[in-house]
């Protein structure tokens, strides 16, 4: 008899006992599904918190999900995710593959419509949306700003997904590419996810975008600054263009790079004027110039900087 096809959802953690705590509690109670296998690949040699509590959770006799705890003593986002990928294909009976962080936690229905989209589309991976959860009151200035806006989409096929904090993969997606899965030069830098589902796309894979698949992420205090906000953008126009700068190789593919990021950054410095406006959003505006120069730091060659990771 072949074995039952089983959904695994794959928590990698950091650092982060308590949020791990929530989101594993979460789960117990809205995944009424008897199919469901959790992983949790701590990728912290030392304090290993995160293992710990999933070791609790594993000795509860009331909690409902089978766990399996993965030690991922490679530090990086890379070599954490790679791991997961290739423990769920060890196991032949893994039908999809659920990727949540640990910091992040789903709403009720979340993994019935990530499947529902699969169903209806025929796509080989699903995105849901990831809602922003201050954990203190924010300034007005944080509720509207873009880095902490969910995507908006309709549910159905999308000719591209972009971050792997709430995805869905068939086992067929998983096969496509060969590993490592993830590419280790992004291993500290972060824009892993946004390369690894630009090749999976090359390679023919379809995407699909489940509206109804929300999940909600812990905003700490520390992240609702001017200073992280505008990091952050600097860091998202950084990791963008080392992922198109690899799928565009030479001289050609850099230099249309270039001249695109220059048009860009004319017209978000002219567009600096908006400044002066009344009731401007005065963090879009200076956060996607700033997201120009990150741009045009990685164009000019700069390094890749280690934003993730064990310190």
């Amino acid at each position: 008899m072949p074995p039952v096809p089983t959904i695994w959802i794959a928590i990698p953690t950091f650092r982060r006992p308590a949020q791990l705590r929530h989101l594993l509690e979460t789960l117990a109670a809205i995944i009424p599904h008897d199919d469901v296998r959790l992983l949790v690949a701590d990728n912290d040699p030392v304090g290993q918190e995160g293992a710990a509590v999933a070791h609790e959770m594993q000795d509860d006799p009331h909690y409902p999900l089978p766990i399996r705890i993965l030690h991922v003593p490679e530090p990086g986002l890379c070599s954490v995710r790679n791991a997961i990928i290739a423990t769920a294909l060890a196991d032949p009976a893994m039908h999809y593959l659920a990727m949540i962080d640990d910091d992040e936690w789903p709403q009720p229905g979340w993994l019935d419509a990530l499947l529902a989209c699969r169903e209806a589309s025929g796509a080989d991976v699903i995105g849901g949306p990831v809602d922003a959860h201050f954990m203190r009151p924010p300034p007005r200035w944080a509720r509207s700003a873009l880095v902490f806006q969910a995507e908006d989409r309709p549910s159905g096929p999308t000719s591209m997904l972009w971050a792997s904090n709430n995805l869905l993969l068939t086992r067929a997606a998983l096969a496509l590419l060969p590993a490592p899965w993830f590419d280790p030069r992004f291993n500290r830098s972060g824009g892993e996810d946004l390369d690894y589902l630009t090749r999976l796309r090359d390679a023919g894979a379809r995407f699909g975008w489940a509206a109804d698949a929300r999940v909600s992420e812990w905003v700490p205090p520390e992240r609702v600054r001017l200073g992280w906000v505008l990091s952050r953008m600097w860091r998202i126009g950084f990791t963008e263009t080392l992922t198109r700068r690899k799928h565009r190789p030479g001289i050609i593919g850099t230099l249309a790079l270039f001249g695109r990021t220059l048009a860009v950054f004319a017209m978000r410095t002219a567009g600096l004027l908006a400044l002066l406006l009344p009731g401007a959003r005065r963090v879009d505006i200076a956060g996607q110039w700033i997201k120009c120069w990150g741009r045009l730091y990685a164009l000019a060659g700069g390094g890749s900087r280690a934003f993730y990771g064990a310190e």
